[in-house]
């Protein structure tokens, strides 16, 4: 989990105007996706099943399944 990047891209914000600090937030999105998609497959070895996942996720077996469930 890469929680120091995504600390440093908040902290990146202060002070920056809103061209940067936009800049900042998609590198912070795309962070949060890929440690989402590494927290899901480690949740479905561990033996979670798709509805827990999504559960903990706020969205529908479904959702989940349909984003996570071919990789």
């Amino acid at each position: 989990m890469e929680v120091e990047r995504m600390k440093t891209l908040v902290a990146s914000m202060d002070g920056k105007g809103p061209a940067e600090a936009l800049q900042a937030i998609t590198e912070l999105q795309k962070e949060v996706s890929r440690t989402e998609a590494s927290l899901v497959r480690k949740a479905r070895q561990a033996g979670l099943s798709w509805e827990a996942i999504a559960l903990c996720l706020g969205v529908s077996k479904q959702a989940v399944h349909r984003k996570y469930g071919k990789r």
